[in-house]
């Protein structure tokens, strides 16, 4: 669904509360692919149809694994990715090398596999009730999908070891507290927070910027501070000869609404 220059993405399978199966995965992808290369979309929102975000593995998935009668593929990079940087060519690190932002919208459970996938929104906002937590200790597994990586970035490390070893659930209000989450808000008003988050985003800030503060933020997660100071100070001398460099000023002095352009 698209609305205000925003993008909505719902992972659909609200019958099984969202249970993630290489289809919805495959869908919801190619959805915000679609989104990511359409120059009327400044932003995007990610959620989930019914009581759940993502409620993590579809369970007969994981019986068959657990009986023998299926096998794990690991260490396959996502289709369309075999351009980018390794680091984003994995399941879910793929929406790191999108150019538009990424706004989780946690509307209910967001479990195992479905946690590690709000990991790398660029934005999480949660419903309070909302519960949330990696489990995967809790079925006799360790930790998945990079999130042995990500979620001490974002919480620190000693609340990603609380998560990790306990497989705890936490809700929104927690999810605020430790930074997981940007805000936490009541249930019925999640979406309008989202949305109105997402259109402030693509109507008010330039396309090109957004796309400049992703690649550098998340490229500069694998590199020194002298490297970052040199292309933090090369993307402003791009920056600063674009359109939407001269749209923004523009817009400004004449206290309007920008008009940005992408380019």
């Amino acid at each position: 669904m698209t609305r205000h220059r925003v993008a909505t993405v719902s992972y659909n399978r609200p019958e099984r509360m969202n249970a993630w199966t290489a289809r919805m995965g495959d869908e919801a992808r190619q959805a915000m692919l679609d989104a990511d290369r359409d120059p009327q979309i400044g932003a995007i929102i990610l959620t989930g149809n019914g009581r759940a975000f993502c409620s993590g593995a579809d369970m007969q998935s994981l019986n068959n694994l657990a009986q023998g009668t299926d096998r794990l593929e690991v260490g396959r990079p996502e289709a369309g990715t075999e351009e980018l940087d390794p680091n984003f060519r994995g399941r879910f690190s793929w929406m790191m090398a999108l150019k538009k932002p990424v706004i989780g919208a946690i509307n209910g459970a967001a479990v195992g596999m479905g946690f590690a996938n709000t990991l790398y929104c660029d934005i999480r906002i949660a419903a309070e009730k909302a519960r949330m937590g990696l489990i995967f200790t809790r079925r006799g597994l360790g930790i998945e999908f990079g999130s042995s990586w990500m979620l001490p970035r974002i919480v620190g490390i000693a609340n990603a070891m609380d998560l990790a070893i306990t497989g705890r659930l936490i809700d929104g209000v927690e999810a605020q507290r430790i930074g997981l989450v940007s805000k936490a808000v009541p249930d019925s008003e999640l979406m309008p927070a989202a949305r109105a988050l997402a259109t402030e985003i693509a109507t008010q800030c330039g396309p090109l910027g957004i796309s400049h503060v992703k690649r550098l933020v998340y490229g500069h997660l694998f590199t020194d501070l002298a490297t970052a100071l040199a292309d933090d100070d090369q993307s402003a001398v791009e920056l600063l000869k674009s359109d939407d460099f001269k749209e923004g000023i523009k817009a400004f002095m004449e206290k309007r609404p920008p008009r940005f352009t992408g380019k």
